[in-house]
């Protein structure tokens, strides 16, 4: 992840799956109104609310080291797709490594 767009991106679509409106994800993460709206913004937010969200929408926060994502594009792609896509890619990555495909 790169950029704040996208990890706004990922919280909304995680969000919406989850059946929450804003308002209840406001209230059960106990952020105020003004922060989602910014998160979901792509704008600066404090780090205790992005943990907040995250937890109630049942997401980690995970720092992937840069050069073991590009040795893994697909798991770049298949996370811009859905954040539940992200494993996976990885297991049919090293599925074709032990297949002997890379």
């Amino acid at each position: 992840m790169t950029t704040l767009l996208e990890l706004a991106e990922r919280v909304e679509t995680a969000r919406q799956s989850s059946g929450l409106t804003r308002q209840a994800l406001t209230e059960k993460a106990g952020v105020s109104r003004q922060a989602v709206y910014r998160l979901l913004k792509g704008n600066d937010v404090q780090v205790s609310t992005l943990l907040a969200v995250m937890d109630v929408l049942q997401l980690d926060l995970v720092a992937v080291p840069r050069a073991l994502e590009r040795g893994l594009p697909e798991l770049r792609t298949s996370a811009e797709r859905s954040p539940t896509h992200a494993l996976s890619a990885v297991q049919q990555r090293l599925a074709r490594i032990k297949e002997g495909r890379q």
